[in-house]
């Protein structure tokens, strides 16, 4: 574990507020999810189609997409999405009425909905599971690990320290997040919910009236906290209480943004066309914590903070250690992102890549004790067959792409990266 002070976001401590971000006159409505495509998505709108906020503009076996404001389709294309890659947007014109923003919004009971029920809701309205990435939640559902303890774990706090938008969301929604909660155990048919909290925020009442509970506290001031090794590993050696002593990485984990998700989906009855996201940086002239409409476009994001100051050299999507860079301002908010920083040259790193030297960093720094040099080296060998590259190349699922060894390494190698691509080659086969 390594201290985070050189990654702690800036804004610690001094965003007490979200604010609702200025409603896009253009939305880039993304048809796909962040590297997730479903082969078969069908897209239901065309170029000139008049749609409502919250209506259903594509579907796949996986993903739903809803248009985010009512309007006009001008075209459908392929644009770059946050993820770096490009993906096919609809160009929304905002023209009419809308249909739940501004609006008075009642609660249904949601108690009377059995599994399938739910299931079929959350499916409906387009809920992911952003916990690690971007995953279809009811997708996860569906193909639940019978093995597994059958548990709901949600993480109240930011796996990465540069971000504050799921610590801020527990501090200002815990009620409803909690309800969130409730709701996928009993999607899940699940045998219990873990609150994993940070122990330096004040402690919540976890409890749950149809579900045994158990809470851990976690000093997330160290790093890496918030992956599935570290709550699985603290859980297991503070508790001998069954099932949650039989807690793994094949249960369900969960992160805060997905848990209100799931109330505004069940409870309010609303499709996902919403994001909070930690907007910062030295490039802008103020920092917040905004209400977003999926598809805005960041340059909307940078003007609504006051506009840059300075010219920023990089874009940060999801954080500093965990995060991606992007190369324009004209990139729309999807599902997946949650939080925007924009950097300054004189706090970019130097980024040249050189020989690895075999300073034994990485392997040292490592939480989970893999040797990230000795994978790095297999991932340069020609001949997959050879029995030690084989061998080497299993241990790569045991990554959780916390990052710390490109950090420490001098050569700058990208090695989270390039075991990232091991792990993808691995479930490939």
């Amino acid at each position: 574990m390594a201290l985070i002070y050189d990654y702690l976001s800036e804004d610690y401590g001094l965003i007490n507020s979200s604010v609702k971000s200025f409603l896009p006159q253009n939305a880039l409505v993304p048809l796909k999810i962040d590297r997730l495509v479903d082969d078969d998505v069908e897209i239901l709108i065309k170029e000139g189609d008049v749609v409502t906020e919250g209506q259903t503009v594509a579907k796949g076996k996986k993903y739903t997409f809803h248009s985010s404001i009512p309007g006009v389709i001008k075209s459908v294309y392929k644009s770059k999405l946050p993820d770096g890659e490009e993906g096919l947007v609809a160009d929304v014109s905002l023209q009419g009425k809308f249909s739940y923003t501004g609006k008075k919004i009642l609660e249904q009971n949601w108690t009377n909905y059995d599994s399938n029920t739910l299931v079929f809701f959350l499916n409906e309205r387009g809920v992911v599971n952003t916990f690690n990435g971007c995953e279809s939640l009811v997708q996860q559902i569906k193909e639940f690990d019978s093995n597994a303890a059958r548990l709901v774990v949600l993480r109240l706090y930011d796996d990465d320290p540069s971000r504050l938008t799921e610590s801020f969301l527990t501090e200002k929604f815990f009620d409803k997040i909690k309800i969130g909660t409730e709701i996928i155990a009993k999607a899940l048919n699940a045998k219990g919910v873990v609150f994993a909290y940070d122990i330096n925020k004040n402690k919540q009442d976890f409890q749950l009236s149809s579900y045994k509970v158990f809470s851990v506290g976690i000093d997330a001031k160290g790093y890496p906290c918030g992956f599935k090794h570290e709550i699985t590993q603290m859980v297991k050696n503070e508790t001998k209480e069954s099932p949650f002593a039989e807690i793994g990485c094949r249960d369900l984990f969960i992160d805060v943004q997905t848990a209100l998700s799931v109330y505004d989906a069940i409870v309010l009855g609303l499709p996902v066309t919403n994001r909070f996201i930690h907007i910062s940086g030295d490039c802008l002239n103020s920092a917040a914590i905004m209400n977003v409409k999926i598809g805005t476009l960041l340059s909307d994001l940078a003007h609504q903070c006051g506009g840059f100051k300075r010219k920023p050299a990089k874009i940060l999507i999801n954080g500093k250690l965990l995060g991606n860079s992007v190369d324009s301002i004209n990139v729309p908010i999807t599902k997946c992102v949650k939080s925007i920083s924009f950097l300054p040259e004189n706090q970019i790193p130097d980024q040249l890549q050189e020989e690895c030297i075999r300073c034994g960093n990485c392997q040292k720094i490592c939480p989970v004790g893999l040797f990230p040099e000795s994978l790095y080296r297999v991932s340069l060998q020609l001949n997959p067959e050879d029995n030690y590259v084989s061998f080497t190349r299993q241990t790569a699922i045991l990554c959780t792409e916390c990052g710390l060894c490109n950090s420490v390494c001098p050569s700058r190698i990208p090695l989270c990266q390039i075991i990232s691509k091991l792990k993808d080659k691995k479930s490939e086969e």
